[in-house]
């Protein structure tokens, strides 16, 4: 169970909007609500949080897509932020805060409660590569899948391909039209999917470069392969 000297402040974080509750107490199960507020403008989080909450208040938040630029938002003017881990706050709350009706409420009292790890805030540069690695492992899958369903075509049409034969090549189409005779309808297709093969495959190699560009110079982190590696492991 975590102890607050001041209030903590929960808030129910959405695209475009936010509800706060300002919850005073020592521990979850006596902690009162002294005000609230529900759909507020994201755009105006600033001044709600300087005219609700002092310095020595904890603002609390579950981890979602714009968590992290939120909370950067608010420490801009000292306020003390923590944010919790979303999947485990949503256990507790099911299990300990039913009878809250206000989400902003129940962040408020699962953060007092201790039950809910608090998640690590990545500095700007480390979030920058996490979201570089993210889009590399996206477009890692949507090229392998993009050669599948290529391969998946012309196994259809029972056509099989030499040793060394590189789908990926941007070559590669010509020599595949040229292995059998194709109607225009699969022409196209053959078209389509290899020319997503092949951007995909492009995509790959510039976010690679782009890791190592963000890496480079972290004694950590030498090397192409070990980069990816190494920034998949970050938290």
């Amino acid at each position: 169970m975590r102890r607050s000297k001041g209030r903590v402040v929960g808030l129910d974080v959405h695209p475009d909007s936010f509800a706060a509750a300002v919850v005073e107490g020592s521990d979850s199960a006596s902690a009162r609500v002294l005000s609230s507020s529900t759909r507020v403008e994201l755009k105006g989080m600033e001044q709600w949080a300087l005219r609700h909450s002092g310095q020595g208040d904890v603002l609390v938040m579950e981890a979602s897509g714009n968590a992290f630029a939120v909370a950067k938002r608010l420490r801009v003017f000292g306020r003390n932020v923590e944010i919790l881990d979303s999947h485990r706050a949503g256990k507790v709350g099911k299990v300990y805060c039913a009878n809250d009706r206000m989400d902003a409420v129940k962040i408020a009292r699962i953060y007092l409660s201790g039950l809910s790890p608090i998640v690590w805030q990545p500095d700007g540069q480390t979030l920058e590569r996490r979201e570089v690695f993210s889009a590399y492992q996206a477009v890692v899958k949507e090229a392998t899948r993009a050669k599948q369903q290529l391969r998946a075509m012309l196994n259809e049409h029972c056509v099989r391909l030499e040793k060394g034969f590189r789908l990926s090549h941007p070559g590669a189409i010509t020599r595949l039209l040229k292995l059998r005779e194709w109607t225009p309808a699969r022409v196209l297709l053959l078209k389509q999917l290899h020319a997503g093969l092949v951007a995909a495959r492009a995509r790959r190699t510039t976010l690679r470069l782009a890791d190592e560009d963000l890496l480079r110079g972290s004694p950590a982190c030498v090397g192409s392969a070990s980069s990816l590696s190494m920034a998949s492991s970050l938290p």
